[in-house]
């Protein structure tokens, strides 16, 4: 640990804490002014889908200063936020409205994390990168509980304008901690000659064709692309399930208990058990999960601890497969290979948040609500019989 991951890992807790409340926010804000599942379904797809453009940002995460690419993405986010509160004061901001800031402001968000992740490998050693993933994942999922426990009772108490605010100077002082405590130097692309004569286009491709000889590590993405699908089918019931601001902070709460407990679980496991690791969360998510659904109309409390424990399994894995890419994907690569997985990643999740709203007037909330069991279910059948994490390794290297 030094000066530069301590000061990396505030600014993600602090983003982290903004990212949940405006979000939580303008959800609610639709469900109150539409009262909708459509609607509903439509703002979640709408915030997740900027993802799947992460590809675009690669060369420029390995070109540019990502200092700068930091500063720019948080100052993107402070005006949006800005506008936003103006026009809800003035009384008008509408659903489009929301919706289309809402993209933007997640647009400018989805900069930053690859950005930073890119930059955690040049500024620790590569036998250290599980243990300080592990360490951000943790520290900013167990400021999450504390945010998503809290966002419903405040937002019924100071209202969506005061939120989005409170958010803009959040995001201003992150600017401002990023410009003066963040002392990095990094070797900027245009500094050398010969990789100044690539384009943009050139590297973008680069970038595809690295991740698309990935082999079998890339055919492990598409297989968690497909979880992602699966699994937020079911999230993008929760807003229609929860009746009120604080139910559904309730419910993002349980989110972030479990995937707080997995990160920290994380930090005890190594890489050379990834098959068994991911047996076993999948195997034990998936069971809690489907038990959870007994008490979906009649017991919220007993639904919850059961759905908390079924994220533990999400968050681990989700820990281990971030190292095994950072340790695998090459350092000039880095940028542009992250991008790529990070959008073929999310690239179906917002249709699978548009699939649960919009199939909730159609489908039982149950049925809906257990895709996430029954994928978990599935997949720990999959990892059992795949050679891929079998064989994998991962060396400790310096």
């Amino acid at each position: 640990m030094n000066r530069n991951i301590y000061v990396l890992l505030v600014v993600r807790i602090v983003a982290n804490f903004a990212d949940s409340f405006y979000f939580l926010a303008s959800i609610w804000f639709v469900k109150e002014n539409t009262d909708s599942t459509f609607w509903i379904g439509l703002a979640g797809f709408v915030a997740m889908i900027p993802v799947a453009f992460q590809f675009l940002y690669g060369p420029l995460i390995d070109r540019y200063s990502k200092k700068v690419l930091l500063l720019i993405s948080m100052g993107v986010q402070a005006a949006i936020l800005m506008l936003l509160a103006t026009l809800y004061v003035i009384g008008h901001l509408t659903v489009a409205g929301v919706i289309t800031l809402l993209f933007i402001a997640t647009l400018a968000s989805e900069l930053s994390y690859p950005t930073e992740h890119a930059l955690v490998p040049i500024l620790v050693k590569q036998k250290d990168l599980q243990k300080v993933n592990s360490l951000f994942a943790f520290t900013y999922h167990s400021l999450d509980v504390v945010c998503n426990a809290l966002a419903g009772i405040v937002l019924t108490f100071i209202g969506v304008g005061l939120v989005y605010t409170s958010n803009a100077f959040l995001y201003l002082l992150l600017c401002a901690g990023v410009g003066l405590a963040l002392r990095i130097d990094e070797v900027v692309w245009e500094s050398n000659k010969e990789n100044r004569q690539s384009s943009y286009y050139q590297e973008l491709k680069e970038g595809f064709r690295y991740f698309w000889n990935l082999g079998y590590l890339r055919r492990f993405i598409f297989v968690f692309t497909l979880l992602n699908l699966l699994i937020t089918i079911s999230l993008g019931l929760l807003p229609i399930l929860a009746p009120t601001e604080f139910l559904y902070g309730s419910w993002l709460t349980a989110i972030s208990i479990g995937t707080l407990i997995g990160s920290g679980v994380s930090m005890r496991l190594g890489e050379h058990r990834l098959r068994l690791i991911f047996i076993g969360a999948t195997s034990v998510g998936g069971m809690t999960w489907l038990i959870s659904s007994i008490w979906l109309t009649t017991n919220l409390k007993l639904v919850l601890f059961f759905f908390a424990i079924s994220w533990i399994a999400i968050g681990m894995m989700g820990i281990q497969f971030q190292t095994l890419l950072q340790r695998q994907i090459e350092a000039s690569y880095l940028g542009r290979t992250l991008t790529v997985i990070y959008a073929v990643q999310g690239v179906l999740a917002p249709f699978g948040y548009l699939l649960g709203g919009t199939l909730a007037d159609f489908v039982s909330h149950l049925f809906l609500y257990v895709i996430g069991a029954i994928t978990l279910l599935l997949a720990s059948l999959y990892f059992f019989v795949d050679s891929f994490l079998k064989h994998v390794s991962v060396p400790d290297r310096e």
